[in-house]
């Protein structure tokens, strides 16, 4: 979820307020309360240290039973600390910014050991560069690359239940060369899109996307709060074999709405006030088989 975006960002009949991060924080906080995940991936978090050294993250004490892995960096993941324990984590970058691409890439990770059985799980949370040209696929394609030889140095032999999340800024249909290439290198190393292996979608939203916008457009006119049924996905739950994932949903909150619009058809839209990110969170229920 983004905390900063300026006041220009998105369509200019989207309050001025409602950019802010103080403005959406309670919004975000109302979302992970409701769909309370065991744990959450989350990027483009803002996260920093005060003067004294302590985490400044705005979001440390919207769950204040959860446990947190890299909490002062922009990739944090949070975890129910009264069912899970942190047992190692790590950062790498996987993709330096330079004069010729800002995109400076991470990967975050943190091992979670489950209390009542000992059993253990690596979530792996990263966030891939955006826009649609063939110079920035490439860059995705070598950053996947390294994303790949990044999980396989944290989990040889890939033998620790685990699971990735992330924003990649890449479709899901995509079928281009080279912009596909996150879709055929990770499916290559073994990991399988939940969306595609879910026994069940339980969104609340027929062909909802994960890129949201803060709103979309009809008949040429760009809405706040109007979600995007265009089903373009971008962000992703991946797993490995040995994971069911038994639901997936991408959450769109709760008090949806369907309004009418000048073409007379209903569509449905975000519960009145601020939209909480530009992207909608993608939730999953996973069961992972015994090792």
């Amino acid at each position: 979820m983004t905390q900063g975006l300026g006041p220009d960002w998105y369509g200019s009949s989207m309050p001025r307020q409602d950019h802010l991060w103080a403005t959406r924080a309670p919004r975000v906080q109302q979302w992970l309360q409701a769909t309370d995940a065991d744990v959450v991936c989350f990027q483009e978090a803002l996260g920093t240290r005060d003067a004294a050294g302590r985490p400044s993250n705005l979001m440390v004490d919207m769950l204040p039973d959860r446990g947190w892995a890299h909490i002062d960096h922009f990739l944090p993941i949070m975890f129910r600390e009264s069912m899970l324990e942190l047992r190692d984590s790590g950062v790498t970058e996987i993709y330096p910014g330079s004069q010729t691409s800002p995109w400076q890439r991470y990967c975050t990770w943190a091992k979670l050991r489950h209390r009542a059985t000992g059993r253990e799980l690596i979530a792996f949370n990263t966030h891939l560069a955006p826009f649609q040209t063939i110079e920035i696929a490439r860059i995705r394609s070598a950053t996947v690359s390294r994303l790949i030889d990044t999980m396989r140095h944290a989990d040889p032999g890939y033998r620790t239940p685990a699971v990735l999340a992330g924003d990649f800024n890449a479709r899901a249909d995509e079928r281009r060369p080279v912009y596909s290439d996150h879709l055929r290198k990770l499916q290559a190393d073994g990991w399988r899109d939940s969306a595609r292996i879910a026994r069940r979608d339980t969104s609340a939203v027929r062909g909802v996307s994960t890129h949201n916008a803060f709103g979309a457009t009809v008949a040429g006119s760009w809405h706040y709060r109007l979600i995007s049924t265009s089903g373009k996905n971008v962000d992703y739950l991946w797993v490995r074999p040995g994971a069911t994932v038994l639901e997936r949903q991408t959450y769109t909150g709760p008090g949806i709405r369907r309004l009418k619009l000048s073409d007379g058809r209903s569509y449905p839209f975000f519960a009145d006030g601020p939209v909480p990110s530009d992207h909608c969170p993608v939730l999953a229920r996973v069961r992972f088989s015994p090792t």
